[in-house]
């Protein structure tokens, strides 16, 4: 809600996102990214790198114009895990708790945190990891102008400082949020603005 009634603000010329972020789901990185696409239909973007910028934070961000990061910035993390919680041994094991599965089909109750994943079942949910990391990389190789192949040589889920970032093409500039406001100011041509 707040990018949009940014977008919908006629007096902004430029955005400056600070992005601090360890990361975080998927769905709502998306959401962002979204919003954040809109936006730029109609002014600049430009990132500025706090602490963090990785995993859903470098999602938002990596189809920003230009992006700033610190030298210690931990930067990237492009990549995608998923978990399945199992705690129906322990349950019956130390609480003598049994469960029996009610369902339509052999997988109704995947993911139901009693039972364990099958193989069919954990195949699925790594095509799932695999489709999303194949979004991920595509948007990065989109937003920094990279090839594919390059972005998953770099990403595979490490994290770089923002000066080895700057060095693998992720980031476009070693500064601080200052230096971004300034860029985002000359980007929409203002030598008089506030912030």
């Amino acid at each position: 809600k707040i990018i949009a009634d940014v977008r919908a603000d006629k007096d902004v010329k430029a955005v400056v996102l600070r992005v601090n972020s360890p990361g975080g789901s998927v769905l709502a990185s998306e959401k962002i990214k979204a919003e954040l696409d809109l936006l730029r239909e109609n002014v600049p973007v430009i990132a500025s790198y706090g602490d963090y910028a990785a995993s859903g934070g470098y999602w938002i961000s990596a189809k920003s114009e230009k992006i700033f990061a610190d030298n210690t910035t931990l930067t990237g993390s492009i990549g995608v895990f998923s978990m399945s919680m199992n705690y129906g041994k322990g349950l019956k094991q130390h609480l003598h708790v049994n469960t029996a599965n009610i369902g339509s089909n052999a997988h109704s109750t995947m993911m139901n945190g009693v039972d364990p994943l099958d193989a069919t079942e954990v195949a699925f949910m790594q095509g799932m990891v695999e489709d999303i990391y194949t979004k991920f990389t595509a948007l990065v190789s989109e937003g920094r102008d990279l090839p594919v192949e390059y972005v998953d040589e770099v990403g595979q889920g490490r994290v770089w400082t923002g000066a080895d970032a700057f060095r693998n093409k992720l980031v476009d500039e070693i500064g601080g949020l200052t230096d971004a406001i300034q860029y985002a100011a000359a980007c929409a041509d203002l030598t008089d603005y506030r912030i």
